[in-house]
């Protein structure tokens, strides 16, 4: 009887885990809400109050109808949203066209990043919007659209409020930055119209983060509103009161691990948001103060802007160009006379700057901060001969990239010399004297070389001065290093720190500081001492140029100066002057200075090879500028 007795008696029902709360809110026709596997007590009963909205058992362990023992429950059991519903706010037509946008421009902030990015060591002038300024802000302009962009995604679905905030703050912020670059004829020249593709893309990747940021928001307390609408009504239903109601509100809270993960989320999301406020604020900082250098008036009076719009370059940009005549320009000085012939004007001397050298410090009688006062400009020896009358007309001018003039893109020797011809034809000064006396120093040397060569009807005579040469400035890998090595050495001590540029880094510390000008930060230069290359990031860009991807034998420079030998002048007369010291020190220089006085030069017509002892680089100061002087006045004689 009693085997048939269990036999007879129906199973226990199987425990129904809810899966939704919409599941677990549904109603009889009666109105209650049905329970599983547990009969249902009258009301007013002992068993009153046993099954919660959850239906778990909240008052301990119950005996079921059949005798079946159930677990003890939780005296505060939340409803449990399974997976799907929890994905269902988030999968609405609106937010997933808002997170497809958000992922399209992102990919494509990251993909533009990558071309800036390289178009600061390679550049891509050929399929880049014009621009004439170093390309650096424009880089971080669009890694300013990635950060945000990326930061939008990862927090899509939990996005924190402080992301939130910070990420407006910073399109605040874009509002006097482009208004900057607009407004001001200097920042527009430097960066429009390029520019404007990274800014309107990082503008509407941040319009969208932020829409995105506000409807998941809204949607996420939308739901909460009809859940806990929903489990209230239940618990009325239920005649569970006050007490209820409230075990409801407190199941809808996180638990410790889900307020530590939302905290942990929102201090990520602060970072993620500053980053990229911080960003944004020195990028405004910068051009502010760029803005106001744009002001300050040029060196001489002489000095001009010249638009020029040389054969190989994709458009026009500005140069900077200065000749002085002498103070008295009818004065025995000027003019010249030689045994059995007429007077004549002098030939014009045109000084080519070394390296990282702007040439219109040679038209400055004191250096600039924070250099000492005893210090001397390169080039400024000439117009000390000028003065004493042994000179007569001299031109210096910026190279694109130094000092007042505008950056060129794809500045190779070829167009560097190029731009030279332009700038002086434009202002009336190719034939205004006859010839010119190129006198070149460092880097400057190769591009009179290549000048020369191009319009050899224009040279009157050459003075290289510690001049580079093919031999030890195109160089696969100088000082033995390995392609590897040597690309990562200059990423680490040109491009990178090139890169930091645009954020003011350097350039605000220096106001503050009051070690830099105006002027000072315009004219920018390795020497002297101390190195203010850092404070220009045009200067940068240009010594990118010149030293980042034209060292190889495959380089636009390389060729140049390769097809200059054939229309090469070599027989004018010429003067080298090197420092002995350094020949000593180094046989791979001591072979370029010799191939350049012997090989380059035409015998007959090198004047003299000068080696001048304790002397470095520099070899026009201390005991050396005699020598300089004096060789001169030698050509000019």
């Amino acid at each position: 009887m009693a085997a048939s007795s269990r036999a007879s008696s129906p199973p226990a029902s199987p425990r129904q885990e809810p899966t939704e709360v919409t599941s677990l809110l549904s109603h009889n026709a009666d109105g209650h809400t049905p329970t599983s596997g547990v009969k249902a007590s009258p009301r007013g009963s002992k068993h009153d109050r046993t099954v919660s909205v959850s239906q778990r058992s909240i008052a301990g362990s119950q005996r079921g109808v059949y005798g079946t023992i159930h677990r003890p429950g939780p005296t505060e059991q939340a409803p449990r949203v399974s997976k799907a519903g929890q994905r269902r706010i988030l999968t609405t037509f609106p937010l997933r066209l808002t997170f497809f946008a958000l992922v399209l421009l992102t990919f494509l902030s990251l993909v533009l990043s990558l071309v800036l990015f390289l178009n600061t060591s390679l550049d891509f002038s050929g399929v880049l919007l014009p621009y004439r300024g170093s390309g650096f802000a424009d880089f971080w302009y669009s890694a300013l659209g990635s950060w945000i962009g990326l930061g939008s995604v990862i927090f899509f679905s939990h996005p924190p409020y402080l992301f939130f905030l910070t990420s407006l703050i910073t399109v605040i912020l874009h509002i006097p930055l482009v208004l900057l670059i607009l407004l001001n004829p200097c920042l527009n020249r430097a960066h429009s119209p390029l520019f404007l593709i990274p800014f309107i893309l990082t503008a509407v990747t941040l319009l969208f983060s932020l829409l995105s940021s506000y409807l998941v928001r809204r949607a996420k307390w939308k739901e909460s509103q009809r859940i806990t609408r929903m489990l209230t009504e239940a618990a009325v239903r239920e005649r569970e009161g006050e007490e209820s109601a409230a075990r409801v509100a407190m199941g809808l809270e996180k638990g410790v691990w889900g307020r530590f993960v939302g905290f942990l989320r929102g201090v990520i999301g602060l970072l993620a948001g500053l980053a990229g406020l911080v960003l944004v604020v020195l990028l405004v900082i910068d051009s502010s103060i760029r803005a106001y250098d744009c002001s300050v008036p040029r060196p001489s009076e002489a000095s001009v802007l010249v638009r020029v719009h040389p054969p190989k370059t994709p458009w026009s940009f500005q140069v900077h160009l200065a000749c002085v005549d002498p103070i008295n320009s009818t004065a025995s000085s000027f003019l010249v006379q030689s045994k059995g012939k007429k007077e004549s004007k002098l030939p014009t001397v045109l000084y080519e700057s070394p390296s990282g050298v702007p040439g219109s410090l040679a038209l400055l009688n004191h250096p600039l901060p924070p250099s000492d006062l005893d210090a001397e400009n390169p080039g400024k020896w000439i117009f000390d001969l000028q003065s004493q009358g042994h000179v007569g007309r001299v031109c210096v001018w910026d190279r694109p990239g130094y000092g007042f003039s505008d950056v060129l893109s794809g500045a190779d020797l070829g167009n560097v010399a190029d731009t030279l011809y332009s700038a002086l034809d434009l202002s009336d000064n190719i034939g205004k004297n006859g010839q010119f006396v190129l006198v070149g120093e460092g880097y400057g040397s190769l591009v009179s070389r290549v000048f020369a060569a191009r319009h050899p009807d224009l040279v009157h005579s050459f003075l290289h001065i510690e001049a580079a040469t093919a031999t030890t400035y195109f160089s696969e890998s100088p000082n033995g290093r390995s392609v590897l090595s040597l690309t990562a050495h200059r990423v680490a001590t040109r491009l990178l720190p090139s890169l930091l540029t645009p954020l003011s880094i350097f350039r605000f510390p220096s106001i503050l500081l009051r070690r830099s000008t105006s002027l000072s930060r315009v004219l920018a230069s390795t020497y002297p001492e101390p190195n203010t290359a850092y404070l220009s990031e045009s200067l940068q860009k240009a010594r990118l140029q010149e030293t980042f991807a034209s060292h190889t034998h495959t380089s636009s420079s390389f060729i140049a100066l390769l097809e200059a030998g054939d229309s090469y002048p070599s027989k004018r007369p010429a003067i080298v002057i090197s420092s002995e010291d350094r020949i000593k020190a180094d046989s791979n220089w001591a072979e370029g200075q010799r191939s350049l006085a012997e090989d380059v030069t035409d015998v007959s017509a090198l004047v003299s090879w000068e080696k001048v002892k304790g002397v470095g680089h520099r070899v026009c100061e201390g005991q050396g500028r005699k020598t300089c002087e004096k060789a001169l006045r030698k050509l000019l004689a």
